[in-house]
């Protein structure tokens, strides 16, 4: 099939950006014409892709989101592909894949949180905004897509909840990860490499903190149960992997928290396998995220992983509920279960060994199947009407 992937970067960074920069391989490898529809290239093309560069006006957030908008429907009309999936800043497209759940559900958890009145209301009603609520409305509009594919049944949920998008025009289909690139025995082979560049001792334990923005994925309340298990865990380090617009506030946090020598901040990082391979439990008490494809890498790596209910992959960690944050600022809960994994040595190897087993069943390649399956029934839908209307 000739496929094109829609999307503003293409690059190794963010959990959507990786997915693609995985998934367009995936579909390459099992013989799929790939193009790729972006705005932005930064990180290694695959040869047999055809890449299409979007023209983006790069005047303000505002006209870089309209611009792609519109520049990208004008590509997608001028080429005949079997199947276009978007993944978000775009309006028509025969499979949507909601990765960022709903822009709705963010604002309610996230923006309409912040304390401050007046930046409240300016991050609320910002045109940009504005713009992304108009674009998501048109989005989950019949008509402008065959079929949805939610990353999480919270995801699911959300946007039949917010749009009123019949269930049948959605299916979940879970991100899965590479469990040959996240491996528990890259502990061998990077660990004490990265601990080494970061001047983290051997019988130091890390606490694994992995995103872009940190904000919303729960950096702060992490630092905050960090400065809590200080004295009685003096022996542990904070590695911060990630990209935020403000890390300088994350920093003076550390200050003042009494914890800046425990705390770690790498910058983003393009190879965060050696990451999971230093650490020793992975934290992610996000305050909002559709399916935290962070914690799949961190469970293939054999990291435990401690996230919150809030966050779509904590569906398939049913089995480690012991280890799920109903409340995410819950900040004694998520210095406990820190201290619980941190303590207990042999729980911990027990953990690691359960939660590789789960991942193994979210593979990259059962991903691509799924989204396979689905293109096939829609291409062969297309061809059958096609067949009546010619």
């Amino acid at each position: 099939m000739k496929i094109a992937l829609v999307y503003p970067k293409y690059t190794t960074h963010g959990g959507t950006e990786r997915f693609i920069f995985n998934f367009s391989r995936q579909l390459l490898d099992m013989g799929h014409e790939v193009h790729l529809v972006v705005g932005k290239v930064d990180g290694p093309v695959d040869r047999r892709t055809i890449v299409h560069k979007v023209p983006i006006i790069k005047l303000g957030k505002f006209l870089k989101v309209l611009s792609f908008l519109l520049f990208s429907q004008r590509i997608l009309k001028k080429y005949q592909f079997d199947i276009v999936q978007g993944f978000g800043r775009t309006i028509k497209q025969d499979v949507f894949r909601a990765g960022g759940g709903c822009h709705k559900e963010y604002r309610k958890h996230v923006l309409k949180k912040i304390r401050n009145p007046l930046l409240r209301y300016f991050k609320l009603y910002q045109l940009r905004q504005l713009l992304i609520l108009y674009t998501e409305k048109k989005q989950f509009s019949q008509g402008n897509y065959k079929k949805i594919a939610a990353v999480s049944n919270r995801v699911k949920k959300e946007i039949v909840s917010n749009y009123g998008v019949p269930e049948a025009d959605i299916e979940v289909i879970y991100n899965g990860v590479d469990t040959e690139t996240f491996h528990p025995q890259n502990k061998e082979r990077y660990g004490n490499e990265i601990r080494k560049i970061f001047n983290i001792k051997s019988d130091e334990k890390v606490i694994l903190f992995l995103g872009t923005g940190f904000e919303r994925k729960g950096l702060t309340l992490l630092m905050h149960a960090c400065a809590i298990i200080k004295d009685s865990h003096p022996d542990t380090k904070l590695l911060v992997v990630g990209k935020d617009n403000n890390v300088q506030k994350h920093v003076r946090l550390s200050r003042e928290l009494g914890i800046s020598n425990r705390v770690i901040f790498t910058g983003p990082q393009s190879d965060v396998k050696r990451f999971y391979a230093a650490s020793d439990i992975f934290v992610f008490p996000t305050l909002y995220e559709p399916f935290g494809n962070v914690c799949l890498e961190a469970m293939a790596s054999g990291l435990p992983v401690i996230t919150s209910r809030l966050n779509g992959a904590s569906e398939i960690m049913e089995e480690m509920e012991y280890l799920l944050l109903s409340d995410p600022t819950d900040i004694t809960s998520l210095s406990e279960k820190i201290m619980f994994l941190l303590t207990n040595t042999t729980d911990r190897m027990k953990i690691a060994v359960a939660v590789r087993k789960i991942a193994e069943r979210y593979t990259i390649s059962r991903n691509a199947l799924e989204f396979i399956n689905l293109y096939t029934k829609l291409f062969d839908k297309k061809s059958y009407e096609g067949i009546f209307i010619n």
